[in-house]
């Protein structure tokens, strides 16, 4: 037998069977519920994917917040090599004349400090491409939130929707009513939000 997806095709399927009207308000009235079911179903999944994208999001700000600090202290670490740096190359000027000896040490200790400073240039340089990278991740969440949200508010509509089409039958009322109850506080927030609530 063919799926029943209408409310017409249940109609039609009922007339070729002369079955009485009973059983043409029984099928809509499954048909109802198998909708309802689904749709409360994709919004149970919705909802969780939804909450797990939020979790992940908190990760990535708190991530976000330790690189920057990072950074920062890398910063100032790497100005302060540079200006002790400076500072020794003006001593070696001047302690040229205290002898050869005192002139290798220092250019010694300064040969050092520039590796350190290239190195720390090196952490830099990571800690900026990690910047970069956690933003783009930050971003491509964002879009993913986004995107689940306007799923979840599709569903909403599609709900509010259907419960719309259903309060125009008065035969469907006892239904409703069992659908919107079985839907829980889920369905009765998408009714009061959209401004009609369950009869």
């Amino acid at each position: 037998m063919a799926p029943v997806t209408t409310r017409d095709d249940a109609a039609k399927l009922v007339d070729s069977n002369s079955a009485p009207p009973e059983s043409v308000q029984g099928l809509e009235l499954s048909m109802l519920e198998d909708r309802f079911r689904r749709v409360l179903t994709e919004n149970d999944a919705l909802a969780k994917e939804l909450e797990i994208a939020n979790k992940e999001l908190f990760g990535l700000h708190q991530e976000e917040e330790e690189l920057t600090m990072t950074w920062k202290a890398s910063t100032a670490v790497t100005a302060r090599q540079k200006s002790t740096a400076q500072a020794i190359a003006k001593n070696v000027q001047v302690g040229k004349r205290t002898g050869t000896r005192k002139l290798i040490d220092t250019a010694q200790h300064l040969q050092e400090l520039h590796d350190v400073h290239r190195r720390l240039q090196s952490v830099n340089r990571q800690l900026s491409f990690a910047q970069e990278l956690q933003q783009e991740q930050l971003a491509t969440v964002e879009r993913k939130i986004a995107s689940r949200s306007t799923r979840a508010r599709k569903i909403e509509q599609a709900i509010y929707r259907l419960v719309v089409e259903a309060q125009a039958e008065s035969s469907l009322d006892r239904a409703l009513s069992v659908a919107v109850a079985h839907g829980g506080s889920l369905v009765r927030s998408v009714l009061a939000r959209e401004g009609r609530p369950p009869r």
